[in-house]
């Protein structure tokens, strides 16, 4: 009797590890189930027949969301292509390919935008540096242009008809001085 309680055992040692694979590619990997403790071999209760139009509908709903899936990944690669400057060669690209490409055109683009930004950046520091020297070519400007009402408010005529030292260095736009010639009109329409 001993041959046919072996043979029953064996018989249900393969029962569970029939089992344990049927569950673990339910589940789509290959994971170890609990564990049970190590004992007497429990009965378990068979599970109800299921209906072959059981296995067949699960397989279907998924054999749609893959196809969906495809059909979304698709569409999106398509979106990529049409956005991307594509060579000559572009009759047939790889998934590969169009996204290694796709990935350069990405650095390339953000390589743009840092040099953008580094020249916007220079040119706002520029526009800074030459807003200052127009006030102070103003404040020079201002500072004569005081001493000169002050020194007519003075003068007991008033009616001086000859030019002052300024405006005699003021002529047609531009100051003249032995030191220094400063365009001044050409500093005064970056304001305006």
């Amino acid at each position: 009797m001993e041959p046919v309680a072996s043979n029953i055992q064996v018989l249900l040692q393969a029962a569970e590890f029939l089992e344990r694979r049927e569950r673990e590619a339910e589940h789509g990997y290959a994971s170890l189930c609990p564990h049970r403790s190590p004992g007497p071999v429990h009965r378990r209760r068979k599970r109800s027949p299921q209906a072959p139009g059981a296995l067949d509908s699960g397989r279907s709903v998924h054999n749609e969301l893959e196809k969906r899936r495809r059909a979304q990944l698709k569409r999106c690669l398509e979106q990529l292509k049409q956005q991307m400057p594509l060579g000559a060669d572009c009759a047939r690209y790889t998934t590969l390919s169009l996204l290694r490409r796709a990935r350069m055109h990405i650095q390339k683009l953000e390589e743009q935008e840092q040099r953008a930004r580094r020249l916007k950046e220079k040119l706002r520091s520029k526009q800074q540096s030459l807003r200052q020297q127009l006030e102070q070519l103003r404040g020079l400007a201002g500072a004569g242009e005081r001493e000169r009402l002050r020194a007519d408010s003075l003068d007991s005529s008033g009616l001086s008809s000859e030019r002052s030292d300024s405006d005699q260095d003021f002529v047609s736009g531009t100051w003249d001085t032995s030191e220094n010639k400063t365009k001044v009109p050409a500093l005064m329409e970056l304001t305006v």
